[in-house]
């Protein structure tokens, strides 16, 4: 039975849901490429991601609880609330920024009430809600600059799908299986969104990743890193170096590698971001005592 649920309710059933809206998505964002971050499209792939992490979400935990107890249960509604703010995502550039101020400020405070709570004092709970804060705002800016920044057709799910990929085996080695079972839905969302890419015949010039798909793909890294981090064993270079390696997506606008061609310059960009992410696997699988006892962190 619990098998079921980790294979069938946790990765299935999730790739299902999510691919099937995405080809509903991609076929509407045919019909309107010309204006491909508009609400049609842009939000039925941020509906995509958003249902199918609630679908495997609610097939692994159950319905969440409200208001949530664990820092875990707010993984479900930071997907609703990344489903909802990508319908207004297509509108003013103020109103995101805004949006996205509002919401990186908040998600701290929420995930982590415990710690707020129980562990930090008042000082030092001000200091990491600060700094908290401005990681996460200037993380959602990065996933939204690496839909433009990744090479075109199937590379940038196939980049999330190894960044959420690297996300589920370093919480898996680090202890937590429970955690690693929902970035492993992420990971079967974009596995089946990159397929589909490969396979469907798509327009490149129309992004796989529109702007209305940030919403729910930050708060769902985020949330779950949030959560590995405090209430977990995930080591500290594990979780920055995972965080990092979205900052190199950029390095594919370097005149020298992009003067290596378009598949050579795409191969060397998704290397460099997949780097960081082997690295800090690395570094987790050697602290979590597979082979030997481990030195700490």
């Amino acid at each position: 039975m619990l098998i079921f649920k980790q294979l069938v309710l946790g990765l299935l059933l999730p790739a299902i849901v999510g691919g099937g809206i995405f080809v509903l998505a991609s076929k509407s964002g045919r019909n309107q490429a010309a204006e491909a971050n508009g609400l049609s499209f842009g939000w039925l792939v941020g509906v995509a991601l958003g249902i199918g992490y609630i679908v495997g979400y609610i097939g692994l935990e159950g319905i969440p609880p409200f208001p949530p107890r664990e820092g875990v249960h707010w993984l479900c509604y930071l997907a609703l609330i990344g489903l909802i703010l990508g319908a207004f995502w297509h509108l003013s550039l103020l109103g995101r920024l805004a949006a996205q101020v509002v919401v990186s400020i908040v998600i701290p405070r929420l995930l982590l009430s415990s710690m707020f709570k129980y562990s930090w004092g008042q000082v030092e709970g001000i200091i990491w809600w600060m700094c908290l804060a401005v990681v996460i705002f200037i993380f959602w800016n990065i996933v939204q600059q690496s839909f433009t920044v990744l090479p075109s057709g199937g590379w940038s799910p196939f980049v999330y799908f190894g960044l959420s990929g690297g996300t589920a085996l370093i919480l898996a080695v680090s202890g937590s299986l429970r955690l690693a079972q929902h970035a492993g839905i992420l990971v079967a969302l974009f596995a089946a969104i990159w397929i589909i890419r490969l396979f469907l015949q798509s327009d490149d010039k129309v992004p796989v990743f529109p702007l209305g798909a940030s919403p729910v793909i930050a708060l769902a890294l985020a949330g779950i890193w949030l959560n590995g981090y405090f209430y977990e064993e995930v080591p500290v270079m594990s979780a920055i170096l995972l965080l990092f390696s979205l900052f190199l997506a950029p390095v594919g606008q370097i005149a020298a590698i992009r003067r290596l061609g378009g598949r050579r310059s795409a191969f060397v960009q998704v290397a460099v971001i997949a780097l960081p992410v082997l690295i800090a696997i690395g570094i987790a699988v050697a602290l979590s005592g597979l082979f030997g006892e481990n030195s700490g962190y």
